[in-house]
């Protein structure tokens, strides 16, 4: 367990640990928990991606929503995927939202402040034609590498080259993120992207510069649509697309948001 996770956990408040939980699923692409709201985040079922114990069970199987908020983060730290799924989850619904949040995409914020510049994506995602346009050099590191990608373990060579990083929120889930920081290049933009990832103020400690994560406006609608199958891209309907930065700066002329639940299951 990286020292990042547990001090993310120390900022829940200890008023809501003995929350219970009204609704937990762990599907195909996204696992979900409603405690103090819907919290969500990717589904570890991918030994490439996070290295877990596939004959191991889950505990508590039928029973998870009997659980206190306290008992499942300590899955936090659980070798079974989906275990850790549900604990991460958990914690990202469990985050006070009392931070300075902007209207943007991390992925746009990428291509602008990375323009003629070395840029390294971690994780695939949209918009890599336009990175490629803007870039000076480009590079994408995957553990599931795609035909031109770089192995997930070129970081230690490549991010101290880089300029502008763009990383996946599950970097925060496997227990890599924390390890990828040590080799940011000073003075660098490092941007962490996905419901996956906490809007915590405290991964700034550790080098991040912006964190693009999202509000879940529509509860119920997530709640379903996650149920059935879909994956981030999929809900984006049901989502407020956020930023939170480390330096305002970085988003000038963003608009400055409230979290709001609109729609609560």
């Amino acid at each position: 367990m990286q020292l990042l996770v547990k001090d993310v956990k120390t900022t829940i408040p200890s008023s809501v640990f003995e929350t219970k939980f009204s609704y937990a699923a762990a599907c195909v692409h996204m696992t979900m928990i409603k405690s103090v709201r819907l919290g969500a985040c990717m589904t570890l079922s991918d030994e490439r991606v996070f290295n877990f114990n596939q004959v191991q069970p889950v505990s508590h199987l039928g029973e998870i929503e009997n659980l206190s908020l306290s008992q499942i983060l300590d899955w936090t730290e659980s070798t079974q995927g989906i275990e850790r799924s549900f604990g991460f989850a958990a914690l990202n619904g469990a985050i006070e939202l009392k931070d300075r949040y902007f209207l943007g995409n991390a992925l746009d914020i990428g291509v602008k402040l990375g323009t003629n510049k070395n840029i390294t994506m971690i994780g695939h995602f949209s918009h890599v034609d336009k990175f490629k346009k803007n870039a000076k050099n480009f590079w994408i590191l995957e553990k599931r590498p795609h035909a031109g990608d770089l192995p997930a373990e070129e970081y230690v060579n490549v991010l101290p080259e880089s300029d502008v990083v763009v990383a996946t929120g599950v970097t925060f889930l496997n227990d890599t993120l924390e390890g990828l920081l040590k080799f940011k290049k000073p003075g660098s933009v490092f941007i962490v992207v996905g419901p996956s990832v906490p809007l915590s103020s405290v991964l700034f400690d550790y080098g991040v510069d912006i964190i693009g994560g999202a509000f879940v406006e529509d509860e119920p609608q997530v709640y379903k649509k996650i149920m059935q199958g879909a994956s981030p891209r999929l809900i984006k309907d049901c989502l407020r697309t956020v930023l939170l930065p480390k330096d305002a700066k970085l988003l000038e002329g963003c608009e400055e948001i409230a979290p709001i639940v609109k729609k609560s299951l």
